[in-house]
C-alpha cells in the first residue's frame, strides 16, 4: 500500500480556509465558462443557483454577467423563434432586482411574434414609460398597431413620434404617408404627400415608396406625376402586385387597353393572402392570351370570384360569339338560373361539369374587354341585359312584397370583405331618414348581414328584410323588378340593378374603385340606369344620402299623382259606363 507523505497531511490544529468561498468562487467561475462557451442553460441554471449564496460583495457582480448572459441568449432564442422559451427566460429575469427595463420590450416582441398583439402592446407601453431610450420602442408600437390591432390612426400617432429622433429613417416616412393615404383618403393631401416625398429622396430607388407615390398621385388626379413614378417604378423590378395596381390606374383614367392588360397580373399577385382563383387559369396551354387567334374556336369563358364580376361581365358574350365559332359560360351556380331565363345565347354549365366541356381556350370573365377591345366610349349593353320572366316577379310580389301604393326602395349597404378593405360600404344608420318617409316602404337587399347592423335598427325605423328569401339571384332580380328605386353602395346587388336596367341610385365614396371612371353626371357609363351619388369628402355620407332623400320625395310624389291620376281615371270610366248603361236602359 502506497503511503501518504506526512508533509501532505492536514494537521488538526491548523485552521482551515473558508472552503464555501472557494466553492462559491468556483461555482459562479463555472458557470460563467458555460455561458461564454454558449452552453446557456447550464451556465443560466449554475448562476440562479449560486447567487442567492453568495456573499453581499459578490453577489452583484454575479447578477449583472447573469442579466448580460440571460439577455445575449433571449436574443439567440428569439431569432430562432423559439418565443417561448425566451418568455421564460424574462421572466425569470423579473424577478431579480433592478432587471433592465428592455425585457419588457423583448417580452412584447416575443408576444408580437406569437400572435398576442394586445400583451404585446401592454409590455411595450411600460417599457415606454420608464425607459429613457424610447424612439425604439414607438416604431415596434406602431408595427404592432398597425398590422395587428389594425388601428391606423394609433399607428399614426407612434411613427410620428418615433420621427423625432429618426429624422432619416425612409420606412417611417414611408409608412406615414401609406397610413394617412388609407385612413384619411382624400384628406391631409399635403401631409401623404410630404411625407412620401421625403421618404422618397432618402430611397429613391425602393420600389414600395415609388409605387405609394405613384398611386397616392393618380388618386389625386396629378396624372402627370402619377405617371411619372409609374414610369419609374416598370425599372424597379415591378412585382405582379405593383403591374395589377398600375393596371388599375390606367383603367379608372379610360386607359382600357393598356389597364386591362396589366390587370391579368391579378392571378399572380403576391398579397392574395386568402383569395384564390379556379385552377383552370394555371392551365398555360389552355389559357387564351392576346396571341391567341380564336377565330373558328370553341371558347370557355370561365368566372373568377366575385358575383358582381361575373353580372358585369357577361355582357360581353355576344360580342365573343362573332369572333369565334362556339361560346360556353362556367359561372357560379346562383348565377345560372338568371343567366339561363336572360337567354344570353350560350352554353352554361356550373364548376361541376366542367370535365364535359371540350374547349380550344379559356378565357377569364374579366379578360374579355381585352379580347373586344373595348374602350370608355364603346361599352356593351349599357342599358341593360339581363331579364327575368315576369311571371317569376309576380309570384314574387305575390309572396314577399306588400300590395299597396307605397314608393318601394330596395337598399343595399355592404359588400363583401373586400368592400370593406376599399371603404365602399355605407353605415346603415345613414339610410334610416328614408325609412321615415311617408308613403315609402323600405326593403333590405342584404343576404350576409356581416356587421349586424339590422338588428340594431331602432324601433320607429321600420323595414322589411328580404335577405332570407333569396335562394339565388334570379330571386334578388325578381325583388328588384318589384321595387321603385335601389339605392345601394358599389356591390353586387348594385351591378344586378345596372344589368336589369333597373332604376338606382348609387352611392360612391370620394375614392373609388378601380373600375368606375364615372361618378359625376346622370350615369356610370357602364350602366345607365345607375346615377351617382359620391360623398365630396371621405365618408361624408350624409351629404350625398340628403341629395338622394330629396329626389326619393319628389319621385314618390310622382307616382301618388299617378295613382291618383289612374284612380280617378278608372272611377271616371266606370261612372262613364255607368252612365252609358242607364242611358241604353232608358232608350230602351
Amino acid at each position: 500500500m502506497a503511503q501518504v507523505s506526512k508533509r501532505l497531511m492536514v494537521k488538526s490544529d491548523i485552521k482551515l480556509p473558508d472552503t464555501k468561498a472557494l466553492t462559491d468562487a468556483l461555482d459562479v467561475s463555472m458557470s460563467e465558462y458555460y455561458c461564454i462557451h454558449k452552453n446557456y442553460e447550464k451556465g443560466l441554471a449554475g448562476y440562479k443557483k449560486i447567487i442567492p449564496h453568495l456573499s453581499e460583495n459578490s453577489r452583484g457582480m454575479a447578477i449583472s454577467r447573469y442579466i448580460e448572459h440571460s439577455l445575449n441568449y433571449g436574443g439567440i432564442l428569439y431569432k430562432d423563434s423559439k418565443f417561448v422559451e425566451a418568455i421564460e427566460l424574462y421572466r425569470d429575469l423579473m424577478t431579480v432586482p433592478n432587471f433592465p427595463v428592455c425585457v419588457y420590450k423583448n417580452i412584447g416582441l416575443c408576444m408580437k411574434a406569437m400572435g398576442n398583439a394586445d400583451l404585446a402592446i401592454r409590455f411595450l407601453k411600460q417599457f415606454e414609460e420608464i425607459a429613457p431610450d424610447k424612439e425604439d420602442v414607438y416604431v415596434y408600437l406602431a408595427d404592432i398597431t398597425y398590422t395587428d390591432i389594425k388601428d391606423n390612426l394609433k399607428a399614426i400617432e407612434y411613427y410620428e413620434k418615433a420621427l423625432e429622433t429618426k429624422q432619416n429613417n425612409f420606412a417611417i416616412y414611408n409608412m406615414l404617408g401609406h397610413l394617412y393615404s388609407t385612413y384619411y383618403q382624400d384628406k391631409f393631401k399635403e401631409k401623404q404627400i410630404e411625407y412620401l416625398t421625403k421618404a422618397y429622396e432618402l430611397a429613391p430607388n425602393n420600389r414600395i415608396v415609388v409605387k405609394n407615390l405613384a398611386y397616392v398621385y393618380g388618386k389625386f388626379h396629378e396624372l402627370q406625376k402619377a405617371d411619372e413614378f409609374y414610369a419609374k417604378l416598370m425599372y424597379l423590378n415591378p412585382t405582379h402586385s405593383d403591374l395589377h395596381s398600375y393596371g388599375a390606374y390606367l383603367v379608372q383614367h379610360k386607359r382600357f387597353a393598356e389597364g386591362f392588360k396589366f390587370l391579368q397580373h391579378r392571378f399572380q399577385k403576391e398579397d392574395l393572402k386568402n383569395a384564390s382563383f379556379p385552377a383552370i387559369f394555371s392551365n398555360k396551354k389552355k389559357r387564351w392570351n392576346i396571341k391567341n387567334d380564336i377565330t373558328g374556336k370553341h371558347i370557355l369563358v370561365h368566372f373568377e370570384q366575385g358575383f358582381g364580376d361575373s353580372i358585369m361581365f357577361v355582357r360581353f358574350l355576344q360580342q365573343l360569339k362573332n369572333m369565334c365559332g362556339k361560346v360556353s359560360l362556367v359561372v357560379q351556380d346562383g348565377l345560372i338560373k338568371l343567366f339561363e331565363d336572360s337567354n344570353i345565347g350560350v352554353d352554361i354549365y356550373k364548376e361541376s361539369d366542367l370535365s364535359k366541356i371540350h374547349y380550344d381556350y379559356v378565357i377569364p370573365m374579366m379578360d374579355l374587354p381585352i379580347v373586344c377591345e373595348t374602350n370608355p366610349d364603346n361599352i356593351p349593353s349599357t342599358e341593360g341585359y339581363l331579364k327575368v320572366p315576369q311571371s317569376v316577379v309576380k309570384e314574387y310580389a305575390k309572396k314577399h312584397i306588400n300590395n299597396n301604393d307605397k314608393f318601394k326602395i330596395g337598399i343595399a349597404y355592404e359588400g363583401t370583405l373586400a368592400s370593406k378593405e376599399t371603404d365602399r360600404d355605407i353605415p346603415l344608420q345613414y339610410l334610416y331618414p328614408l325609412m321615415q318617409m311617408e308613403n315609402v316602404e323600405v326593403y333590405s337587399f342584404q343576404v350576409d348581414d356581416l356587421t349586424r347592423q339590422m338588428d340594431r335598427v331602432p324601433p320607429g325605423y321600420e323595414f322589411i328584410r328580404l335577405g332570407n328569401t333569396f335562394k339565388n339571384w334570379e330571386d334578388t332580380a325578381a325583388a328588384m323588378k318589384n321595387m321603385d328605386l335601389m339605392v345601394t353602395t358599389d356591390n353586387g346587388v348594385m351591378n344586378l340593378a345596372g344589368a336589369l336596367g333597373v332604376k338606382t341610385f348609387g352611392l360612391f365614396n370620394t375614392i373609388t374603385e378601380w373600375r368606375w371612371f364615372k361618378v359625376k353626371g346622370d350615369d356610370i357609363a357602364w350602366y345607365k340606369s345607375i346615377k351617382p351619388f359620391q360623398a365630396p369628402t371621405s365618408r361624408a355620407w350624409d351629404i350625398p344620402v340628403n341629395k338622394i332623400i330629396d329626389e326619393v320625395r319628389h319621385l314618390a310624389k310622382e307616382k301618388g299623382s299617378g295613382i291618383n291620376k289612374v284612380v280617378k281615371a278608372n272611377s271616371a270610366k266606370k261612372g262613364t259606363s255607368k252612365k252609358a248603361k242607364t242611358s241604353a236602359k232608358n232608350k230602351k
